[in-house]
């Protein structure tokens, strides 16, 4: 909904009515109600008014009154009405922002990098702190290593000029020795070093097409490489890791008391792969700006009740990758905000001088 439409459906007192109950439910977790609107109102609106009020604001789609004797609660709809207008958000106190930069700054490997920054962002925002990883596809590559470990079992190794290493178990349809696995090494290292995972994988597939005219240490070469870096189409992000930090401190929210919710926030984070495709799936080149998902559960059914604030970081002036935040829908929003985007600009910036 745009915002012009759920002015309309508002008058200025329930927009303010709604935005103090959000306030106060992003406080407390628990249902709001009349009288303690009252109490928080500046206009002294009377305990009745304010009932009349909340009753439109649910008949609106904008509150949801959990049983009947209870208080509302934001709905969906709800708490985007009160995102949509947060005007500004809060500049993050100076000694965090040395402090942050401070502990990033001293990670020379790029994992202990993400580990540090998803800790952080857990840390300061007393949610799960995530980063996803650049695909391997806009990666560039700076070696790849082949090492024997049965007759027609390998181990590629990948490096990227970032600092990941992934590995992978391949299979041989020839024995090879490792003076030829050293070779096809080589041939990676003069052929496609700095160039991109997702171009070399092209070239791979042209040279495929010719691989029979090839002399056979080039030919080895080509079907090793294209073991190692195939990767299906058909799951976007899959090929990117995501490091979570900060579940200890996740479970002390009173929303995972509920033993359900609890177990889907872990089945989420052992099926990382859903995540990933999520947070692929929101990459904006365009818009390298923080963004608030209120509907995880229509992609990760779970999520019910969950939101995240990720934002999209650069690697030398590349969108390749997120981070950001994931808990319980009441969460701090403006602060969220100015922390992921704070984050995301100086992880960039670390990660590409790297």
């Amino acid at each position: 909904m745009t915002k012009s439409k759920a002015s309309a459906e508002l008058t200025q007192r329930a927009h303010q009515l709604l935005h103090l109950l959000v306030l106060e439910y992003i406080r407390t977790g628990a249902p709001v109600g009349s009288k303690r609107l009252a109490s928080l109102h500046q206009e002294g609106i009377s305990p009745a008014t304010i009932r009349a009020l909340m009753a439109r604001l649910e008949q609106a789609g904008f509150l949801n009154q959990p049983h009947t004797s209870a208080g509302r609660v934001p709905t969906t709809k709800g708490f985007q009405f009160y995102i949509d207008r947060l005007e500004r958000t809060p500049d993050l106190p100076h000694r965090q922002v040395a402090r942050i930069r401070q502990m990033l700054e001293q990670e020379t490997d790029p994992g202990d990098l993400m580990v540090q920054t998803s800790q952080i962002l857990s840390r300061l925002s007393s949610n799960l702190g995530f980063v996803l990883a650049p695909p391997q596809s806009v990666s560039f590559l700076k070696r790849i290593e082949f090492v024997k470990i049965s007759s027609r079992r390998i181990l590629a190794i990948l490096v990227t000029r970032a600092g990941l290493v992934q590995s992978r178990l391949i299979a041989s349809s020839r024995d090879l020795n490792q003076e030829d696995l050293d070779r096809a090494g080589r041939f990676f290292q003069e052929e496609f070093q700095g160039q991109t995972l997702s171009h070399i994988r092209r070239e791979l597939r042209r040279l495929q097409t010719c691989s029979r005219r090839e002399a056979r240490p080039r030919t080895d070469a080509i079907r090793l490489g294209s073991a190692s870096l195939f990767r299906s189409r058909r799951n976007p992000g899959s090929d990117s890791e995501v490091y979570f930090g900060g579940t200890s401190r996740l479970l002390q929210q009173p929303e995972l008391t509920d033993q359900d919710r609890a177990a889907g926030l872990f089945r989420t984070m052992e099926r990382k792969s859903r995540l990933a495709k999520v947070l692929t799936e929101r990459l904006d080149a365009d818009q390298p700006a923080p963004r608030v998902t209120l509907d995880l559960d229509r992609h990760i059914p779970e999520m019910r009740g969950w939101a995240m604030i990720s934002s999209p970081y650069l690697y030398r002036e590349r969108v390749a990758g997120s981070l950001g935040i994931l808990g319980p829908r009441r969460m701090k929003y403006d602060k969220g905000i100015s922390l992921v985007g704070y984050v995301a600009r100086l992880f960039g910036q670390i990660l590409s001088a790297t």
